[in-house]
């Protein structure tokens, strides 16, 4: 509401849905709450983007847009009918189990909600997936490249990092070390495995 008071226009980057476009609703009725103008004048825009790419963000800016409203009335609708229902079925069950099984009259308000049966839902399946998990041996292919600090590839046959010279130690001149990812991952077959670990040894190079 404070940085609002010295704006010229309000452009409103919530997330492209419909829970966006509620909260688009509220920062807005905040801001106009401090800075009038922005209303009277019409300088309260929409930005709709899907990533936060330069080429994105120009372009949402190039087509501002406005709130929508029939979004916002759905999302309020829906708001609204779920705290109804949730409250009158709490309210439902709650007496209702209470009377019919032995030490619900201790657990106080059995709540119901429509948000909490599919969040429900996730948590129990998650459940069931660790409890029935079977493990399962895998390998997987690690390869690594060492640079010097030049940027060129160590060579292992010719650079030696702890080598010896005059009776100390030759520090290491390596720059970093670069992990090559394997798109595999992992392999649950040793025999495969090896054979593709063999096939890189007799390539030599990548």
């Amino acid at each position: 509401r404070d940085l609002a008071r010295s704006a010229s226009a309000l452009i409103l980057w919530l997330d492209c849905d419909r829970e966006g476009e509620a909260i688009s609703d509220e920062v807005r009725f905040v801001c106009l709450k401090g800075n009038p103008r922005l209303g009277t004048q019409n300088r309260v825009f929409r930005a709709k983007f899907s990533t936060v790419l330069p080429g994105e963000i120009q372009r949402a800016l190039r087509t501002l847009g406005r709130v929508n409203e029939n979004f916002v009335q759905a999302v309020q609708a829906r708001s609204e009918h779920d705290l109804r229902v949730g409250a009158a079925f709490t309210r439902f069950q709650t007496l209702r189990l209470q009377k019919k099984f032995d030490g619900f009259c201790d657990r106080g308000v059995i709540s119901y909600g429509p948000c909490q049966f599919p969040t429900l839902g996730f948590v129990v399946e998650r459940w069931a997936r660790i409890e029935t998990f079977i493990p399962e041996d895998f390998w997987f292919l690690e390869m690594t490249i060492q640079l010097n600090e030049d940027g060129s590839v160590v060579n292992s046959e010719h650079d030696n990092s702890n080598a010896v010279v005059n009776g100390y130690n030759r520090q290491s001149t390596q720059g970093r070390t670069i992990r090559l990812n394997w798109k595999r991952v992992r392999l649950y077959d040793r025999v495969l495995t090896m054979a593709i670990y063999d096939s890189c040894l007799e390539s030599g190079e990548a």
